[in-house]
């Protein structure tokens, strides 16, 4: 069986990405602080095939659709995947962006 791992929500994961757990105990990681950012950006593409929401297909028929998962390869050999997070952190991105295109353009 699996050992148990803590649920938390993508906005979370930086700062998860920084603590192991061993044991039921959380330390730090060693090293320096992972910063996701700096990280370098993987993709991959696996396919999902006669998905329970698109009902039942015809006998014989195989309907595949691509599902895109994204990750991170930090230094040290950490790979974390990120696919949520990245939605989160490019909506913060353009909302920072608009808002300074706002301040620029009253100035």
């Amino acid at each position: 069986m699996a050992p148990l791992v803590p649920v938390f929500s993508a906005e979370k994961l930086p700062e998860h990405v920084n603590i192991v757990t061993r044991n039921f105990q959380e330390k730090r990681r060693k090293g320096g602080a992972v910063e996701l950012e700096k990280c370098k950006l993987l993709e991959m593409v696996q396919y999902s095939c006669n998905p329970p929401q698109d009902g039942v297909p015809k006998p014989g028929v195989v309907v595949c659709k691509p599902v895109v998962r994204l990750f991170r390869r930090c230094a040290g050999g950490l790979t974390v995947e990120t696919t949520s997070w990245e939605r989160i952190r490019q909506a913060e991105e353009d909302a920072k962006q608009k808002s300074e295109a706002r301040d620029t353009s009253k100035a």
